[in-house]
């Protein structure tokens, strides 16, 4: 609990010399009076800073790190819909874990922590020093030379087992790519993604053999499918 008392001629005059050294307005704080004050002595009021949700948030990923035994600052700030926490230090790599495995745990306890009594959903996310933009960085590249793969070879590729958030990156960046599709499969904790080239139809020309695919053909003026 943080507070200041302040002494004045007025009670106002207190309060306004104490909220300017909190650097606070009046709805961020309780005051109470001490002492009215008259003409031989002073007014007295104490400020106390109000804990906020953000608060909470802070002291219980901090108190997380703490028991995890790791050497770590942190930095809590308020996003739309929620909170996002940044993890570093010099033990931020065992902050992140496998993959990201601590790093997700640590989001995973987090939201249950602060959503536990809330009525509506608060977000939060917690990252490592940009961990998570590179690892989503890197999950899109994957996509991509799996979705090439999977056209080349004319088969399902399945990926390793992911998280959700994973996964979703993996189903977002080939969202658009008309050449495959992406499913999710399996149970919790082995729930991974399987890319799946689609049905590629195949148009013959009218004049010429051409070649589609690495296969040479005729022309006969149809279409047909290729499975």
């Amino acid at each position: 609990m943080i507070f200041i008392e302040k002494e004045a001629k007025t009670v106002e005059e207190a309060i306004a010399l104490g909220l300017e050294q909190l650097g606070m307005d009046e709805d961020d704080v309780e005051i109470e009076v001490l002492k009215k004050g008259g003409l031989l002595s002073k007014a007295k009021v104490r400020l106390t800073v109000k804990r906020t949700l953000k608060d909470d948030v802070y002291d219980y990923l901090q108190g997380l790190l703490e028991r995890m035994g790791l050497d770590c600052e942190l930095d809590v700030r308020e996003i739309d819909g929620g909170f996002a926490a940044e993890i570093s230090g010099r033990d931020s790599a065992s902050a992140i874990g496998y993959r990201g495995e601590v790093l997700d745990a640590l989001q995973y306890l987090g939201t249950i922590f602060l959503n536990h009594n809330e009525k509506s959903y608060t977000k939060l996310t917690v990252d490592v020093e940009g961990y998570r933009s590179r690892r989503a960085n890197t999950l899109k590249a994957l996509a991509k030379r799996v979705a090439d793969q999977a056209v080349m070879s004319g088969k399902p590729v399945d990926l390793e087992p992911m998280n959700n958030q994973d996964r979703r990156i993996i189903h977002e960046t080939l969202a658009d790519d008309e050449r495959v599709k992406t499913e999710s499969q399996g149970e919790e904790p082995n729930r991974y993604v399987s890319v799946i080239p689609k049905e590629r139809e195949i148009t013959y020309g009218t004049n010429k053999a051409f070649r589609t695919g690495g296969l040479k053909t005729r022309s006969f003026g149809g279409k047909k499918r290729r499975f």
